[in-house]
């Protein structure tokens, strides 16, 4: 009886693998996935739910009583909810991803440009302030460094840094949950 019953286990393991497309690259990803899930849930008690496409991919983590936090990434595109009040560099997105929760959620997007690093925090600075958001801080030096703003209960943080020979602005913001 035992035998019948690991035979028909392996069958349809089998019938699952091969009706899955045969690709071993995929069955070996989503495997990690679910391995990860469980490894995480186990230890944490939570709902776990990984997700990969591509190099993009996001993990969503629910709570008992039903709170999600989900984290994002691995793009190199704008992102749908980056706020439009928000100058961004022109020039090539190097990265962008997100972390997001019932409070509100963080936001980050890399961008690479040709422009001279001290005319990059310059132009970032004048187009913050002329969109209303508040200088908080501001160490920067003609290397790089960071400007943070705020604006009603959301605060963006600008690190300027030159990166294989480009200088680059990275955005982290911070968008408060409207409640």
């Amino acid at each position: 009886m035992k035998t019948i019953k690991l035979s028909a286990v392996i069958l349809s393991f089998g019938l699952f693998i091969f009706g899955c497309g045969n690709n071993e690259e995929e069955i070996s990803k989503k495997t990690s996935e679910i391995l990860a899930e469980k490894i995480i849930e186990n230890s944490t008690g939570a709902d776990i739910d990984i997700n990969q496409d591509g190099e993009q991919g996001s993990i969503t983590i629910k709570g008992e009583d039903g709170e999600e936090v989900t984290f994002s990434g691995g793009t190199k595109e704008m992102p749908d909810n980056f706020p439009d009040d928000i100058y961004v560099a022109e020039g090539e997105i190097i990265s962008s991803g997100s972390i997001k929760s019932g409070e509100g959620e963080v936001i980050t997007l890399v961008i690479g440009t040709d422009s001279k690093i001290e005319d990059l925090i310059s132009k970032v600075r004048d187009e913050m302030k002329s969109k209303g958001w508040k200088e908080g801080m501001n160490m920067t030096t003609g290397e790089g460094g960071l400007v943070v703003f705020s604006k009603n209960d959301n605060s963006l943080t600008v690190t300027f840094a030159i990166e294989d020979n480009q200088a680059q602005a990275a955005y982290m913001v911070t968008v408060q949950e409207k409640k």
